[in-house]
């Protein structure tokens, strides 16, 4: 998978890789990968008023779905690979 963010650069790899480096290049500390993925859905809501709905019982599976749902909402664009 590879994802666009808006005034940032390309990302390309694993769902989960994605969010890793999407969490390093935020100095976004948190204790697990599932604990950034809430922080995102949290942010999102608080500051931009949009709901992302993510699912998923792995990390994997939410990540993949935490994507997808920001792609949807016109926040990254993926490209599949």
């Amino acid at each position: 998978m590879k994802i666009t963010i808006p005034t940032y650069s390309s990302i390309t790899g694993t769902p989960e890789a994605i969010l890793q480096i999407m969490q390093d290049a935020r100095f976004f500390e948190t204790a697990t990968g599932d604990d950034y993925i809430d922080a995102i859905m949290h942010d999102s809501w608080r500051f931009i008023g949009i709901g992302l709905q993510v699912t998923g019982d792995t990390y994997a599976e939410r990540a993949e779905s935490l994507l997808r749902e920001m792609a949807k909402a016109n926040m990254i664009t993926i490209e599949e690979e």
